[in-house]
């Protein structure tokens, strides 16, 4: 599988973009190794349908130090302390193969839960990753655009 990222504030500034479906950029390519999304209910005891649902992601990834502003990038979203920049729009695209798109998502209030860097060597390769824990501002399920390919 093969993903593209792609988190934009509402300003239209500083837009992050990870992953690529593209041959001429082979280092973004795998930069995303998975992805989770999921729509929970607030309440793990539920005995009733209710609109106390959040979207959840949870982006999984490798990485590598040819882009490294994009990490701190990542970094600076995840501490950010004006407001007015902690909700943004996140757009995520898979493929199943070079051609086929499988699916399209985008979220819109999306902020930061966790960010998580992990660095360790295994013989003589480096397994650099990062995790990326996303969840939407509550009461906005209605902003949530999939599009099937």
């Amino acid at each position: 599988m093969l993903y593209t990222l792609t988190i934009t504030p509402d300003d239209g500034k500083d837009i992050i973009k990870i992953g690529s479906f593209g041959d001429d950029d082979k280092i973004e390519k795998n930069l995303i190794t998975g992805i989770d999304i999921k729509l929970d209910t607030t309440d793990d005891n539920v005995r009733q349908k209710s609109n106390a649902m959040l979207a959840k992601i949870t982006v999984y990834g490798e990485m590598k130090n040819e882009v490294t502003k994009k990490y701190i990038s990542l970094f600076e979203w995840a501490k950010e302390q004006d407001q007015k920049r902690w909700y943004r729009t996140v757009e995520i695209e898979i493929k199943s193969s070079e051609s086929d798109i499988v699916r399209s998502y985008k979220f819109e209030k999306m902020f930061v839960v966790d960010y998580k860097e992990f660095y360790k060597e295994e013989k003589n390769d480096n397994k650099d990753t990062f995790e990326l824990v996303l969840t939407q501002k509550e009461n906005n399920l209605d902003n949530i655009d999939t599009y099937p390919y």
